[in-house]
């Protein structure tokens, strides 16, 4: 057996290595064997500022026949080709996964498995990417397939535990966990998991030790330190608690941490006046990507931020309740449990209602609180929010069964409109609505009949139980089934959770077909790419000269240039949270370590739609002064850039082709309706 395998790994600060996991090779053997090799490796660490620092890389391990291997035959080249196949397929798949494009990814691992069904790695890649997509149980089946191929798998049985655990399966994870660390003691995500996991079980006696020991080994994880001072803070060492809360902000600037830090706090009913300013600082980060929403080129990351800002809300409203204003706290519980109905907000805005001595009220949301735990399509319910319902409904009617089964109904109806059906319409289909204060602004129908247009207006007029909160500067975009029966009065409109609503928009933009497609065959002036998003046009005798994919770390870029010459071309798209003015802040400072920089100017320029930024900038390469002109744009925390570069002194030269180009450029993937992705499978 011969073949290189490319590996990506940590290398750590102290030179060991860490996350060994196949990126391509010819095969599981060889794969395998390189894993196990490099796991052996040690490496002088990387510096940063002179400290020794972690850092993601790339490694070959080259497998070689030691003397006289046969001529191929027909069968090997064909099982070579094969090989290649699978490789590419690898490649393709990770790409998908990093941009968040789960579905692919999880369409290509089906067909790698397809194709070679002992593939251990192939199999836990398949795992890993159905969990993203939140459907633990097939993750579970697959990452166990993984595990019997391979035992010594060194990344399947954390993976497992992560997917039994996302099922309340606590003592199966547990063991999934520990045999992790079994194989590698110093894995720091088993040792992480399973303490973050038995503080979610209230057990932090035995959390405290694996908590700690993950964040010896890789320290400042916002989340294990969140875990932590939660911990701490049951266990009485308030201070300290609260100071691991603090460090967890200061690790990360994600609004997520400071929301489940402020969180802790309000659950533990302490230091509310610092967990008011941590959920002030997450919905200053959060609200503004919820502004400008265009349902023409509504992202799958749009429709997520609904879940965000539901969970903020809820966070800021029970901070309210613990405050005893019940008032703001209603407002914003309300908004979020009409956008996204779950147990522990409907248990907090029955609480409300309580206090208010609204007792209807509070039995009938504890009710629909209890009964959501049913219907939830990312996440199972939490146990304990759930008995936390029913005990505080007990209290004030013991006909629990009875109320929660009249619970399911009204939470259908909860989250279902009606008007009438005016055209006496037979039809059903999706539709995008976009929602500002307590009004829909804007709706477009996705899919179904055309005839069903003729009720966008009545949509946008239909009265909504939803009100958001005053100081709540977003829209919300929504997804819905609208059906009209030509024999009843009333169509009817049913609102997707937004969880729901991003799970099937991944799907429908998921496909098949590897996500790299490249030069198109029929004309090799035209370059169009999945994984990129765009589209261009290139001049006579232009090629790609470079692709890279993407990582966690750097931008997917593709070079284009002309053999013999030095202007290039340049396409970038990264996955980065945060708005357009946060993007061009970063692109600035990545611009100004750069030789001789000076950004010349700036103005407005819009693509095939989308609206964006050009910059003309000079700085100074291997002693050569170049011209830049760059572009780019901002869908989501999908950021597309396109950059034409030459020496000074020819940049007018190549200026009408670069023009050209530029014109040329499309983003087919922003276009394209759901329906006909879905066609494409």
């Amino acid at each position: 057996m011969e073949g290189t395998v490319v590996v990506g790994l940590i290398v750590k600060a102290d030179g060991t290595t860490a996350n060994v996991h196949a990126v391509s090779g010819p095969g599981d053997s060889l794969n395998q064997a390189a894993v196990d090799a490099v796991n052996q490796w040690k490496f002088a660490p990387a510096t940063y500022q002179g400290k020794p620092v972690d850092v993601e890389i790339k490694a070959s391990v080259n497998f070689k026949l030691e003397a006289n291997p046969p001529q191929p035959t027909q069968s090997s080249q064909q099982a070579a080709s094969t090989r290649d196949q699978i490789s590419n397929l690898y490649t393709n798949a990770a790409e998908a996964s990093t941009r968040g494009d789960y579905q692919t990814a999880v369409n290509i691992c089906q067909r790698i498995v397809e194709v070679s069904p002992q593939d251990s790695n192939a199999w836990n890649m398949l795992g890993r990417s159905l969990l993203a997509l939140n459907e633990p149980e097939a993750a579970a089946n697959a990452l166990e397939t993984s595990i019997k191929l391979y035992p010594a798998n060194s990344m399947a049985y954390n993976n497992l535990g992560l997917a039994l655990w996302r099922q309340y399966k606590y003592d199966d994870a547990a063991v999934q966990f520990r045999k992790q660390i079994v194989i590698n003691a110093d894995d720091h995500y088993a040792h992480s998991n399973l303490g973050m996991m038995l503080r979610d079980q209230r057990k932090c006696k035995e959390a405290m030790p694996e908590l700690e020991k993950g964040l010896a080994i890789s320290p400042n994880r916002p989340d294990v330190l969140i875990a932590l001072g939660d911990c701490n803070i049951d266990l009485g060492k308030r201070e300290q608690g609260i100071a691991e809360l603090e460090q967890a902000i200061s690790a990360s600037s994600s609004p997520g941490t400071r929301n489940n830090a402020a969180y802790v706090l309000a659950k533990q009913n302490i230091e509310l006046d610092r967990a008011e300013r941590w959920s002030d600082s997450c919905l200053s980060m959060e609200s503004p990507r919820l502004q400008n929403i265009s349902l023409d080129r509504l992202t799958p990351e749009q429709l997520n931020y609904v879940t965000s800002i539901t969970a903020n809300w809820d966070t800021r409203g029970f901070i309210y309740f613990e405050r005893g204003d019940y008032a703001a706290a209603e407002s914003y519980l309300h908004a979020s449990w009409y956008l996204y109905p779950s147990v522990a907000t409907g248990n907090h805005l029955a609480q409300v209602y309580e206090k208010t001595n609204r007792k209807d009220e509070a039995i009938r949301t504890y009710a629909m609180a209890i009964a959501s735990a049913d219907r939830l399509a990312r996440f199972k319910a939490n146990e304990q929010d759930v008995a936390d319902a029913k005990e505080r409904l007990a209290k004030i009617d013991p006909n629990i069964n009875k109320l929660v089964s009249r619970g399911r109904t009204e939470l259908a109806e909860l989250t279902t409109v009606s008007f009438p059906n005016s055209e006496k319409a037979n039809s059903q289909g999706d539709f995008t609505l976009l929602l500002s204060g307590d009004t829909l602004v804007e709706t477009r129908r996705i899919s179904g009949d055309v005839a069903l247009d003729a009720f966008k207006g009545p949509l946008q007029a239909v009265h909504l139980s939803i009100k958001l909160p005053k100081d709540a500067k977003v829209q919300v975009p929504l997804r819905g089934t609208l059906t009209c029966k030509s024999n009843e009065s009333q169509c009817r409109l049913a609102f997707f959770t937004p969880d729901a609503a991003v799970d099937l928009a991944r799907k429908e933009m998921a496909t098949n077909v590897p996500p790299f497609v490249g030069k198109s065959e029929s004309d090799p002036h035209i370059y169009d790419s999945h994984a990129m998003g765009m589209r261009i046009t290139l001049p006579d005798e232009w090629v790609v000269i470079k692709d890279e994919p993407g990582s966690f770390s750097r931008p997917h870029t593709v070079m284009f240039g002309k053999p013999g010459s030095l202007a290039m071309f340049m396409l970038a798209r990264e996955h980065l949270e945060g708005t357009p003015e946060l993007y061009k802040k970063a692109l600035e400072a990545g611009f100004s370590h750069e030789e001789q920089y000076q950004r010349n100017g700036e103005e407005s320029v819009t693509r095939d739609g989308l609206s964006g930024t050009r910059w003309s900038i000079t700085m100074n390469k291997n002693n050569i002064t170049y011209f830049f002109l760059t572009e780019f744009f901002t869908v989501g925390d999908d950021h597309y850039r396109l950059t034409a570069f030459a020496p000074k002194e020819i940049y007018d030269r190549y200026a009408e082709g670069f023009a050209n180009i530029m014109r040329s450029v499309t983003f087919p993937l922003l276009h394209t309706e759901p329906r006909v992705l879905e066609g494409q499978k």
